[in-house]
């Protein structure tokens, strides 16, 4: 009985073997290239003169149904515009400040970047209507500016701006205590609270008795 269970073993080790190094030689096949936020202007070079040419980018969601079905086509069409277009993805769950540039709302969202300018792509998200686009078509669709990567200082304003509009709308609704009005209200609490450390009077220290000496003990 131990023997059997042994074999069974071995068997069952010697099956995730061969199907760990199928799922390595497939990812390392792949040809659509991983942006993320560190990665994403260095490759692309899109705000700065596109040298590393035109990039089809899939923005997509993990848990995102349709974005799971598209990868076959997403795929496919990397492997058939090789040397031609460069096809990409990014996770906008894990590079946020990426989805907020490109105001991406809603998943898959497909860009393709050409010259400076980016066109999104809103047809049949089959292998040849996407070839097509990718090869020319996305002319026909309407031109967008590239907008350029926000500093540090933007990006705080920004998102301040964000979490304001949504803190008003949820005040408006009676929700006093949404994350986003904590999230505008923590600094200006904080601010407050430093000027009245710096600017509150100091108590003044309790007077010392000093003895009299004039007085006699009695």
């Amino acid at each position: 009985r131990l023997q059997v269970k042994m074999k069974f073993f071995m068997l069952g080790a010697v099956v995730l073997f061969l199907l760990n190094c199928s799922l390595i030689r497939s990812e390392a096949a792949s040809e659509v290239v991983t942006l993320t936020s560190q990665n994403f202007e260095h490759l692309t070079q899109i705000s700065t003169g596109a040298t590393t040419g035109d990039w089809f980018v899939k923005f997509y969601a993990p848990w995102c149904g349709h974005c799971k079905t598209l990868t076959p086509a997403w795929e496919e069409i990397a492997q058939k515009l090789v040397g031609e277009v460069n096809i990409a993805k990014v996770d906008v769950t894990a590079n946020q400040d990426l989805g907020r540039r490109f105001d991406i709302k809603g998943f898959p969202t497909l860009k393709f970047f050409s010259k400076g300018k980016s066109y999104t792509f809103k047809g049949k998200r089959d292998v040849d209507s996407l070839l097509l686009f990718a090869k020319g078509g996305y002319k026909n669709a309407e031109e967008e500016k590239v907008v350029p990567p926000r500093g540090l200082l933007a990006e705080i304003i920004h998102l301040y701006t964000v979490a304001g509009r949504r803190a008003y709308e949820g005040i408006q609704k009676g929700n006093f205590f949404t994350p986003d009005v904590m999230f505008i209200a923590a600094p200006i609490l904080f601010v407050l609270i430093l000027l009245f450390l710096i600017f509150a009077p100091n108590p003044s220290p309790p007077k010392r008795l000093v003895p009299d000496a004039n007085k006699k003990e009695e």
